[in-house]
């Protein structure tokens, strides 16, 4: 039996708050570093001591250097697949959502340098790729439900068709500089959806 008074066991702290304060302390400082210097720059030394954190408290949760950066990018707020009740409108709501995230600190700065590192780096594409596939979901959930409405043929590809539409937005946005607008990336849609087969195209 303890010898401790009960009153001491009700007054202690958990550890818990404290853990997840430092542990977003780290994400914070890996996320302000990207977007300030180059990904080859990046070193746990550097968000540790941003964060006042230890690096082994660092390496406890974060094996590798790349693990610590795609927990990072994966903080960013996910796209919601609404229903707004054809497929174009749902696409182009999508993209709306993908502009507010993308043009938004740090994140307008961090996306190029990812997709700039993971070409030559194998230990972060092999961290970088699977979740690039989870993001792909909310395009394949509108392509899917605008099959199920008769919109799209029910023998469409959906993953080229997938590759598709985020191949247009992200030449317009990274390697082809010009018109984001919504008005523009519907005309690009209506040749996709129209090539597709889409019902109205």
């Amino acid at each position: 039996m303890s010898s401790q008074p009960a009153e001491l066991h009700s007054k202690r702290k958990p550890g818990r708050p404290r853990s997840k304060r430092s542990e977003e302390a780290i994400i914070r400082a890996t996320t302000s570093l990207l977007a300030d210097e180059r990904y080859a720059d990046l070193t746990v030394s550097k968000v540790a001591a941003r964060a006042r954190a230890s690096k082994s408290t660092i390496y406890r949760r974060w094996p590798t250097k790349e693990h610590l950066v795609i927990e990072a990018f994966n903080r960013w707020p996910e796209l919601q697949p609404r229903d707004r009740g054809d497929v174009m409108s749902d696409l182009l709501d999508l993209y709306r959502q993908f502009l507010r995230i993308l043009h938004r600190p740090p994140s307008n700065a961090i996306m190029p340098t990812l997709v700039a590192e993971r070409a030559h780096n194998p230990a972060l594409a092999a961290v970088f790729d699977p979740l690039m596939q989870r993001r792909r979901e909310p395009v394949r959930v509108v392509l899917e439900r605008a099959m199920t409405r008769g919109e799209l043929p029910r023998t469409t590809n959906v993953e080229v068709a997938v590759d598709a539409i985020m191949g247009v937005t992200v030449l317009r946005m990274y390697f082809i500089p010009g018109d984001l607008s919504i008005p523009a990336i519907r005309e690009y849609l209506t040749v996709l959806l129209r090539g597709l087969g889409a019902r109205g195209y």
